[in-house]
Parts: C-alpha cells; sequence; structure tokens
C-alpha cells in the first residue's frame, strides 16, 4: 500500500471530529489523524462572537448547500466548511435537550447498548466549564467553555418580563431541572471569544503533536477490503491522495456522512445502482430519516433605538468594533442572541416544551444581518419536535457533486399545527405590557394574515433551516431496517467503520444540536476505548 498511514483517522473536524481526536488522543497511545476538507479556523470573524452573521451572509467557510425546491422555493441549507465544522459559524447558544429526547434515543437501541438521560447528563458534566452553575447538571472542570451573557439589552430585557407576563415562568437554567420558561441564554463563549471545539478540544492535541490535521482535504469516498474500511479517498486541491487506517471514523456531518458512504457503496442499493457504484453493503437509511428544526420568524418593528439594530450596521458597527478590540466587551462580544423561551402552546404550565423562540433584537432580511435603519425585534420560532422527515440523495455518481438535500419542512401536520401555535403564541406576548409599550407594529407575517389558512401558508412559506441537520445514519437496534450504524456507532456489516455525529441521532434534540453533538461524541469515544484499544 502506498500513501500515508495511521491508526486512526477521523474524517471531519466538527462539533464531533474534535471530541474524538481529544478522547482519543488522551486514552490511547495511537498516531490520529483529522482530515477536514476546509481552510484552518484562522478567519479573525470566527472567534468574534458577533461575527459569524457576516461569516454566513457571504458563504465564507461553509458547504454552499442549498435544498430541492420544497414549499415552492430552494432554502440555503449551509453548514461548516472549516476547523471546527458549525462550531466555529454557528450562533454559539449551548442547549443540551429534555431527558424524554433520550428517553427515545435508549428506546432506539434497546438493551443493546446505553444512550440514556442519566448516562449523557454526566457526559455533560464532564465536558463543561460554567461560568455560573455549578450543582447536579452543571461542571466546572471540563475544556468547553459556557457563559451567560454579562449583560441583557433592554429589549430583551422587555421580552423577558413580556413572556412571564403570557404566562411562563421564568428560568435561570434551561439546561437544569427543567427547560420551560424564559431564560437568559447559554453561551459557547470564553472571555469575549468564540469556544469552538477546535478551541476546546482539537487545536491544544494539535499543537502539542499528538494528532495530525490536514486541512483542505475532501473525502471522496471509504476504502474497504474485505468488508472492512482501511483508509479514505481524499481530494486534495485537484490531486487524488490515499490515506490509510485501521479504524475509520466519518465524523463529517448529516449531509456529508451519508453521501461519503454512499459513494464509497454503502446505503440503498436502487439508489447506488443507478449511478453505476458497486454496492458493498445494501443500507436502506442511509440518507433517510433527515430532520432538522424548522424556524420560523415574526418580527416587529419598536420605538427609539433599542436592541442592536444600529450596533451591527454602518457607524455602529465601527463603533461596536473598536470597542470590542479595546475592551473585549459590548455587542461583538455576544452572540447578540441574550434571551430565550420555551413553551408548550396549547398548555403553558407543561414540563415537555414543543416551541423554541429566540428573541432577537433586530430587523433581519436574510434572517443574519440587521436591515434597515428601524429597530426591531425577531422571534425566532422553532418546531422543537417536528415529525416531518426528508433525505439526502446523490446527484450523480461524481463524489464531487452537491447532493439532492430535501428536508421536507412543514411535510407533516403536526409541524403546521405547532408552527400556526408559536406564532399566536407571540403575538400574545407582544400584546403584554412590557413589549406593547414599545412595539409600533408587526412587520412579519404582517397583520393582515390573521386566519389559520392565512398563517399555514407564512409558516410553509417562510420555514427554513436552523442549521440542525440530524438522522440520516441513525442508530437503532439489530432488528430495525432502517439503522445505519449498531449502538456503539459501528456502520452495519463494516468492520472498522464507525460514524459519529449529528447524522446518527434517531430523533433531534429539543434545542440546538451543537451540545449534544459533542456530548454523543464523547460517549461514543469511550465505547471505541473499550473496544478497540483496550
Amino acid at each position: 500500500m502506498s500513501g500515508k498511514h495511521f491508526d486512526v483517522l477521523i474524517v471531519g473536524s466538527g462539533a464531533a471530529g474534535c471530541v474524538v481526536a481529544d478522547y482519543l488522543s488522551e486514552h490511547t497511545d495511537k498516531s490520529i489523524a483529522v482530515l477536514e476538507a476546509g481552510p484552518l479556523d484562522r478567519n479573525p470573524m470566527i472567534h468574534i462572537p458577533a461575527g459569524y452573521s457576516k461569516l454566513l451572509a457571504k458563504d465564507k467557510a461553509v458547504w454552499p448547500y442549498e435544498t430541492v425546491v420544497v414549499n415552492g422555493q430552494r432554502r440555503r441549507f449551509r453548514m461548516g466548511k472549516v476547523v471546527g465544522g458549525g462550531t466555529s459559524v454557528n450562533a454559539m447558544c449551548y442547549v443540551r435537550g429534555q431527558k424524554q429526547d433520550f428517553d427515545a434515543w435508549q428506546e432506539a437501541v434497546g438493551e443493546e447498548g446505553d444512550w440514556s438521560w442519566e448516562t449523557m447528563r454526566a457526559t455533560y458534566i464532564e465536558q463543561e466549564r460554567n461560568d455560573t452553575f455549578h450543582n447536579e447538571y452543571h461542571g466546572i472542570d471540563g475544556p468547553l467553555s459556557v457563559e451567560l451573557p454579562g449583560r441583557i439589552n433592554e429589549l430583551n430585557q422587555r421580552c423577558m418580563k413580556a413572556f412571564q407576563e403570557f404566562g411562563l415562568s421564568y428560568n435561570p437554567d434551561y439546561n437544569g431541572q427543567s427547560q420551560a420558561g424564559v431564560s437568559p441564554v447559554q453561551s459557547n463563549t470564553d472571555n469575549g471569544k468564540r469556544a469552538s471545539a477546535a478551541v476546546a478540544y482539537l487545536h491544544p492535541r494539535v499543537d502539542s503533536g499528538r494528532v495530525t490535521l490536514l486541512t483542505s482535504r475532501t473525502v471522496t469516498k471509504i476504502l474497504i477490503d474485505n468488508r472492512k474500511a482501511v483508509g479514505v479517498c481524499v481530494l486534495h486541491g485537484t490531486q487524488e491522495e490515499r490515506i490509510y487506517a485501521d479504524l475509520v471514523i466519518l465524523s463529517a456531518g448529516a449531509v456529508q456522512s451519508p453521501k461519503i458512504l454512499m459513494h464509497s457503496g454503502i446505503g440503498p442499493r436502487a439508489q447506488l445502482e443507478s449511478f453505476g457504484i458497486p454496492v458493498i453493503e445494501d443500507l436502506a437509511g442511509v440518507g433517510e430519516n433527515l430532520h432538522d428544526h424548522p424556524i420560523i420568524p415574526i418580527a416587529a418593528f419598536v420605538k427609539g433605538k433599542m436592541g442592536y439594530q444600529a450596533a451591527a450596521q454602518g457607524l455602529g458597527m465601527l463603533v461596536s468594533g473598536v470597542r470590542y478590540l479595546t475592551a473585549k466587551d459590548g455587542p461583538a462580544a455576544g452572540n447578540g442572541i441574550e434571551t430565550v423561551s420555551y413553551w408548550d402552546p396549547d398548555d403553558l404550565q407543561s414540563e415537555e416544551p414543543t416551541v423554541q423562540c429566540y428573541h432577537e433584537p433586530i430587523i433581519s432580511q436574510d434572517g443574519l444581518n440587521p436591515s434597515g435603519s428601524r429597530s426591531g425585534v425577531t422571534f425566532a420560532t422553532v418546531v422543537l419536535q417536528p415529525r416531518s422527515r426528508g433525505t439526502v440523495k446523490l446527484a450523480d455518481a461524481d463524489p464531487t457533486s452537491m447532493p439532492l438535500i430535501d428536508p421536507n419542512f412543514i411535510g407533516d401536520p403536526y409541524d403546521l399545527k405547532v408552527g400556526i401555535a408559536a406564532v399566536k403564541s407571540v403575538r400574545k406576548v407582544m400584546e403584554q405590557r412590557s413589549l406593547a409599550d414599545v412595539i409600533e407594529e408587526e412587520f412579519v407575517p404582517g397583520a393582515k394574515v390573521q386566519t389559520d389558512e392565512e398563517l399555514g401558508a407564512f409558516v410553509k412559506q417562510v420555514a427554513t433551516t436552523m442549521w440542525h441537520p440530524v438522522g440520516t445514519c441513525k442508530m437503532g437496534r439489530k432488528d430495525d431496517p432502517t439503522a445505519v450504524v449498531d449502538a456503539s456507532l459501528k456502520v452495519r456489516g463494516i468492520e472498522a467503520l464507525h460514524v459519529i455525529d449529528a447524522s446518527i441521532m434517531p430523533r433531534i434534540i429539543s434545542g440546538n444540536t451543537n451540545a449534544p453533538t459533542q456530548a454523543l461524541a464523547r460517549h461514543a469515544s469511550k465505547m471505541l476505548v473499550a473496544r478497540y484499544f483496550s
């Protein structure tokens, strides 16, 4: 065999890949390489917390994915393509989910593995370095910084009070005993800088020489010999390389991981054969079960200069930048999303929220950057447990082609029902004293949209990704014909090949997927050590 050889190859340096590299480097003496399709995370906008919106708006450090036509239009479906993956370009919100989310994971694997809430809660605590909480739910000794906002601007303060006037309880910690209520946002920031997975886990191992990081390497397929993974094919510029390993870990995310598997001959037989790809393992579930949190914005203009509309553009952005460079504080030192609510529109006292809502103190046309001079607030509502399921499919046999992504947003009547109820709830919140005093007019969807039919059409028109795709290589029991990996996350039918990333989630978490992905990666890494290196 020609080409480099490592004991362990990790494909992808995102939330999961960084964690796996860190854990294996600490608990084994094996040689480890991490392959990343994108560049090093040197762009300073990555490390300035407020910089993510500028990166995403200009498609910097992302895969420029788009969906197929969904509800009449194509949607942006970007994912991180840089060291740190999505953790280098996301909004840094730290959310663990609800106990029942992990009950569903445990049910998916049955007695074949342990993905219980208690196990995952302990894993979260091991990873966390929290600046405020230290109790049965939070840790302070881990590598991952979690912070509360240093200050909350007046508009977000009013949002928190209005949600309480609406009927929600103030909850200081949605990652604690209960998720329900209105809360300050917990973020992966560290003294004015982004705390990405690369910063927390990967860079220290690379800097020490323990892990080899190879960037600008796009993996096109897994090399398989006698039903065992032995390495990968890589594009480095225009050159094809082969890199060999005793163990291959696929941590490329919910789009790239199934795409790589299918180009390797692992996936639905009919689809692979239609493109002339030799079938090594017929796994019907590869690329299926795609789901994501559909985001539905409700926006209103407010009086005066409250919020961050002025601070994030023009002269205000310049002032914010100078303040950040000199003092590491101000609007640029945070993600601009300081408060959040969780509730069930059908039962405000429920401890199992069905809606998440970030209170963004800006008006934005693109959902990322402020547009226009009028100040306002955007309530970014999310269906926490969508029932719609979509697919990731190959466009052709060329591994460099973009895949066909169909998230099927609002494809299930339940998602439509919750989306409509969320809009109605937010409208009631805006009628409460603390917001009614300052709101001038509803901007989106607008006062003319009133009936359920009109609201339903609006929800379908605007629902788009919250950048949380999961499920396309789901884990499950041996008797589940749609499972791609087993409870240890080994690919069915192929030895020495594991998938460790958000694609293995059988059901999405009730909240942002970054923290759960890091936790599942640590738990899976422990199983790798026990299986291969003990």
